[in-house]
């Protein structure tokens, strides 16, 4: 089969890798839809983000082969987990297979071969069934754009009416966007690069802010009359950001942090004491999740604008180069483009 191969230099190339054939508890899908994600782009720049097999956690797809099947059959349109669950630890058993003891060791994409190829093999337990009206675009995007934010949005109680800031207009933050505005947010977003604030006003943002033209926080402050934000998803990873976020939520709201981020400075008394602010990370959503995720794509969740480009496997240079320059929201890999 064909897949992608990230190479040194950086580079991207697609080889062949050997067809793969299910044992025990695996299944063989064909993929249909794969998403491309800014891990991704680690992988490729990066040096600590080594990933020796194939990449691409995001993904759906068909199933084309069994071995000892409990649920699945050939023929099922399915959504794929990246990360691998034990089913007995307590997060697992709670549906956080990311947080399962084994997950680390045993993630697609990563130590095991992702979705960015023409199949894959994977355990029948990290597949679900495609409800009728997903397709797999939809599918391809619900793990981390969609998965992701939905569950920080939760978790932080947002309700209509509420300010919501989204501080990064990468797909994670486009996924945020779509989600508060679907719920009757009003929503300000942040983000330098003008295509992604343009698509973020298509997506349901009220407002958009550029941080070359001011500061941050005297923006926002504008924007809501010197009130600042019931709710914040920080969702670029940048020290700073984190930092006006903080600043910039009401008394009693809420940041949740989404994008990747070793080192921040906080002010404990003056961001938490003072304000009763709650802070809480986001990565992917428990299972108990999937239905009230997939029932946003039956109400209207508009993907067909937050997907702006699709390639063949074969263009996978291209892809990546495309996604890195940052003039995008998704980029998926599909079979049925040229």
């Amino acid at each position: 089969m064909r897949g992608v191969k990230i190479l040194e230099g950086p580079n991207v190339a697609v080889c062949d890798w050997p067809d793969p054939s299910p044992e025990g508890d695996e299944v063989v899908v064909r993929i249909e839809a794969a998403g491309l994600c800014g891990t991704d782009l680690h992988c490729l720049y990066e040096k600590d983000w080594a990933c020796p097999s194939i990449p691409g956690h995001e993904g759906a797809g068909t199933v084309v082969a069994v071995d000892k099947p409990r649920r699945l059959k050939e023929g099922d349109r399915v959504f794929m987990m990246a990360f691998s669950t034990c089913e007995t630890c307590g997060p697992c058993k709670a549906g956080y297979f990311v947080y399962c003891r084994d997950a680390n060791t045993s993630m697609h994409g990563f130590s095991r071969d992702g979705f960015q190829a023409e199949y894959v093999r994977i355990k029948e337990n990290q597949c679900l069934l495609l409800r009728e009206h997903v397709t797999f675009e939809h599918g391809a995007v619900l793990q981390d754009p969609i998965g992701t934010p939905f569950h920080a949005i939760k978790r932080m109680g947002v309700e209509a009416g509420h300010v919501v800031g989204v501080f990064g207009l990468g797909p994670m933050g486009l996924g945020a966007v779509m989600i508060a505005a679907q719920k009757g947010c009003r929503v300000i977003g942040v983000e330098p690069i003008a295509f992604r604030r343009d698509l973020a006003m298509t997506l349901g943002a009220a407002d958009v802010v550029d941080p070359a033209a001011g500061d941050i926080a005297e923006q926002i402050r504008e924007l809501t009359g010197g009130e600042g934000l019931d709710r914040v998803l920080e969702c670029c990873g940048r020290a700073e950001v984190l930092s006006a976020a903080l600043d910039l939520a009401k008394p009693f709201g809420h940041v949740a942090i989404i994008g990747e981020c070793d080192e921040a400075t906080i002010q404990p008394s003056g961001h938490f004491n003072r304000k009763e602010v709650t802070l809480s990370g986001s990565t992917v959503f428990p299972m108990g999740e999937y239905d009230e995720i997939t029932q946003l794509f039956a109400d209207g969740l508009p993907t067909d604008r937050f997907i702006t480009h699709r390639f063949p496997i074969e263009r996978a240079e291209e892809a990546y180069e495309t996604f890195a320059a940052g003039q995008t929201g998704k980029v998926l890999f599909t079979p049925t483009v040229t």
